[in-house]
């Protein structure tokens, strides 16, 4: 049999499905593979196959820069914190702050939100710092020294030293007590007066008309018109006179006793409209159903007054007494001044007519400013006293 008679091994079909199947599948899972073979185009085809097509597709990907890694962590970063949206159209307070405070900086919002607030106050600081604290700093430093208002001398504590040896600081200290102690009597006399008007009592319209005329008045005004009035000829010498009662005739400005009586009683004409407006407002806080259920009981107006109205009404006494008490040692200058002039001497003279005299009539302009300083320590000292009892009161309230 010759060479080219011999026939070609048959394969079973058995074999060729399972080549087919191993091929299929390595396709399939991306590698490509073939059999033996003795062509030429399928040997160079193995001999340039470089592994996966999976591995050469990712290798065939751009390299990413530094630059770009972080700026896509930083796009990450930012995506995960966005926030999610609610149904609706709507999004959440909290998100929507996080979100502003991301876009504008949180710390530089805060920032700049405080230094408009420090701009919007500055020009009221200035105000203030140049009518306030520079004359009260300038006030502190001139009581120290020998000051007429054009040079000054320092000289330490010697306007202090003699404040204190003259026996000046005591009289001052006086004078305005006896007005202090007056308070009480005023206090009472508003809430009298505001019971009255509050439960209509006869002539009350009348009255409510009339009663707040003084306290529109000037100071200077009231102390004019007590003056004529207490004078030796005026109108309460002549009243006294013309009725036979001659031996009560008196020089009411001319002895210390009556001339703080005269200076009292223009102080209670003058605050009583004040007091009985600060108590009705104070009562209008008060329930009806409470004063009318004491009245049904039997309680009288003096009861309801001292056992229901007064305790009630102890934050509005605290501000009245507070004011009045203030009031008393820097805003008595008019009116003392205009109805005896601090006299006789200095007899009636308070603290802010004594550092008017010494200031603009003596020219002792360092001393009067040492009087100023002491008296804001005072005034400073009574506040606070008052202030921490009335405010444990109105606690205990």
């Amino acid at each position: 049999m010759s060479p080219t008679s011999i026939p070609r091994p048959t394969t079973s079909h058995s074999s060729k499905s399972s080549r087919s199947g191993r091929t299929s599948r390595a396709r399939c899972s991306g590698w490509t593979t073939s059999t033996p073979s003795s062509s030429p185009t399928r040997s160079r085809r193995n001999r340039n196959w470089r592994g996966p097509v999976r591995s050469a597709r990712r290798s065939s990907w751009p390299r990413s820069t530094p630059s770009e890694t972080s700026f896509s962590a930083d796009w990450v970063e930012s995506a995960r914190s966005e926030p999610v949206a609610v149904p609706g159209g709507t999004e959440p307070g909290a998100a929507r702050g996080s979100r502003a405070a991301r876009r504008t900086g949180g710390l530089g919002l805060r920032r700049r939100e405080a230094l408009i607030a420090y701009a919007s106050l500055l020009p009221a600081f200035l105000l203030v710092a140049a009518v306030i604290w520079y004359p009260v700093t300038q006030t502190v430093y001139r009581s120290f020294t020998d000051w007429n208002g054009a040079t000054s001398t320092w000289i330490g504590w010697e306007n202090y030293a003699r404040i204190v040896a003259n026996g000046e600081l005591w009289l001052l200290l006086r004078n305005n007590l006896i007005f202090v102690l007056s308070v009480p009597g005023i206090l009472l006399i508003s809430l009298v007066v505001t019971m009255l008007l509050y439960e209509q009592a006869p002539g009350w319209r009348f009255f409510r008309s009339v009663y707040y005329l003084p306290t529109i008045l000037s100071a200077a005004v009231v102390g004019t018109l007590m003056r004529i009035v207490f004078s030796s000829q005026g109108a309460v010498n002549g009243f006294l006179g013309n009725a036979g009662l001659e031996r009560f005739q008196h020089d009411w400005l001319g002895s210390v006793p009556t001339a703080f009586m005269v200076l009292i009683f223009a102080f209670y004409w003058q605050t009583l409209g004040q007091g009985v407006l600060i108590f009705l407002a104070g009562m209008s806080a008060i329930p009806a159903d409470l004063l009318d259920a004491a009245r049904l009981d039997g309680a009288g107006w003096w009861n309801r007054l001292t056992r229901i109205i007064i305790p009630l009404l102890v934050p509005t006494i605290a501000y009245f007494v507070l004011f009045n008490v203030i009031w008393i040692f820097v805003g008595l200058f008019a009116l003392v001044y205009t109805v005896t002039e601090g006299g006789p001497g200095y007899a009636t003279t308070p603290f802010d007519l004594m550092i008017y005299r010494k200031a603009f009539e003596a020219g002792e302009m360092g001393y009067a400013s040492a009087l100023s300083v002491i008296l804001f320590g005072i005034v400073l000292a009574i506040s606070a006293f008052q202030l921490r009892t009335f405010d444990r009161l109105t606690t205990d309230v």
